[in-house]
């Protein structure tokens, strides 16, 4: 696989701690550990399907534990900084829950500089990292408020607030009120739904928290009609996500220990449904992954290509909480460092336009005259123009182009209203560089899928 740098959005701080870490402190702080070697440790720590909930959130209470002091909350910064950079991570946002790390008499505040510290300690590794403060499904309405205007006050290298825990009988709902004013400070805000219960609880983070990202999101599939391996149609909740092209955080891993299959992840269905989607970790020690062992198995188990894993890390940089410009930036390095581009391309046109240019030599639509290029898109950004602009039209077909017989006509720029780049056509577009016409139909709903014909025809 071609490696370009990675980008991390989601990434809980307690749950990458290093086993040897974990004993270290543990012996300092006189908390009792399972296991006394690393190695033994280490396997205590792996999360396996067959565990109860009960028992795979026993691993973070023992490294709550041993992060109760700023030397260890420190401590543990720093060295999740080394192990991201190490595997070619340029921005990651860490994750956790200040809250949880008072028991042994420290603020809230005191939680969050002591992190900051480690990520001061690791400055100069190639890592620009940031954090996001998580409130917990199951505690109650002010503690989560409590959380939020901590990491407001914190401001800084604070980027976004989450809501993590138990999905089952806690609704993101009750947590309206602190997402609200996370929201009116301007600060993103990420939701963990559709992880360990269904679409329901990713439509009522929508509705009360209005999210910017959703963490995991994977049951969105139950909301999904699939046929062949493929989402055919798609219901109220799964829509929107779609629809509104609110990222999904990813993390085949982790859900595979929680009990579902790396091959039955539907991550392959959601990205080709249009679906915006970043790969990520998790936790790194708890499930023993890493960035790049989750872009591995999309490449792997569900055939991501290089261009696809360069299109969900540029994706990922483009859905980070940061401001205007620092985004921009990270675009532009992660597209710059991943150069790879995807051999066929695919061109929206009207049926009638595109069948009376096929006696000639070249094509060249209406819009030519007003933007000076052609649209194209690369296969997963098809449905963007296709839904934002062509909604509802019933005379369109789908030109299945090649990029090597256009490439001196063709430049890589950002679309309109989004940081992500699109192949524009400079000049007519030959005919005898179309492949395939494939007709372009929309729903009952007036928006697309991908036709089957057209995942097909750009494969090859």
């Amino acid at each position: 696989m071609t490696r370009g740098p990675l980008v991390v959005l989601h990434d809980h701080l307690d749950g990458g701690v290093r086993p040897q870490t974990v004993l270290d402190l543990a012996r300092s702080a006189g908390v009792a550990t399972p296991a006394d070697s690393v190695a033994d440790l280490a396997r205590w720590f792996t999360v396996t399907p067959d565990m109860s909930l009960v028992e795979a959130f026993s691993r973070f209470d023992l490294v709550g534990r041993v992060m109760q002091s700023p030397s260890a909350l420190r401590r543990v910064a720093r060295e999740a900084c080394e192990d991201l950079a190490a595997d070619g991570v340029i921005y990651a946002e860490l994750r956790f829950a200040p809250l949880l790390h008072t028991l042994g008499g420290l603020t809230a505040a005191e939680v969050i500089a002591a992190v900051e510290q480690g990520l001061d300690d690791a400055e100069g590794l190639g890592l620009v990292a940031r954090l996001i403060v998580c409130a917990m499904r199951g505690e109650s309405p002010s503690t989560s408020m409590a959380a939020v205007q901590a990491a407001l006050a914190a401001q800084g290298r604070v980027v976004g607030v989450d809501l993590a825990g138990a999905e089952v009988g806690n609704p993101a709902s009750v947590h309206a009120a602190a997402f609200s004013a996370a929201h009116e400070a301007g600060i993103g805000v990420t939701i963990h739904a559709g992880e360990m219960d269904g679409a329901h609880q990713v439509a009522d983070a929508l509705q009360s928290c209005a999210p910017d990202r959703i963490g995991h999101g994977w049951r969105l599939i139950d909301d999904c009609v699939v046929s062949g391996r493929r989402i055919v149609d798609l219901g109220p909740t799964a829509r929107a996500v779609r629809d509104g092209g609110i990222p999904l955080e990813v993390c085949l891993t982790s859900n595979a220990c929680l009990g579902l299959a790396i091959e039955d992840h539907p991550v392959r269905m959601l990205h080709d449904a249009g679906f915006q989607i970043s790969l990520n970790p998790d936790d790194r020690a708890i499930t023993t992954t890493t960035a790049s062992h989750e872009i591995e198995l999309a490449a792997k188990v569900h055939g991501f290509s290089d261009y696809e894993i360069a299109a969900t890390t540029e994706r990922a940089a483009a859905a980070a909480f940061l401001a205007e410009s620092e985004r921009t930036a990270l675009v532009e390095t992660v597209r710059r460092h991943w150069d790879v581009y995807p051999s066929r391309l695919v061109h929206l046109a009207e049926r009638g336009r595109w069948e009376a240019a096929r006696s000639g030599q070249s094509y060249l639509p209406a819009e030519f005259g007003a933007d000076g290029f052609i649209h194209l898109s690369a296969l997963h950004q098809v449905l963007t123009p296709a839904n934002r602009f062509y909604k509802g039209r019933t005379d369109l077909v789908a030109l299945v182009v090649d990029a090597h017989l256009i490439a001196n006509a063709l430049v890589w720029e950002p679309g309109t209203g989004t940081l992500e780049w699109f192949p524009h056509l400079y000049g007519a577009l030959g005919t005898d560089a179309v492949l395939h016409s494939v007709d372009f139909l929309p729903d009952a709903n007036g928006s697309f899928l991908l036709p089957a014909e057209l995942v097909r025809a750009v494969a090859g």
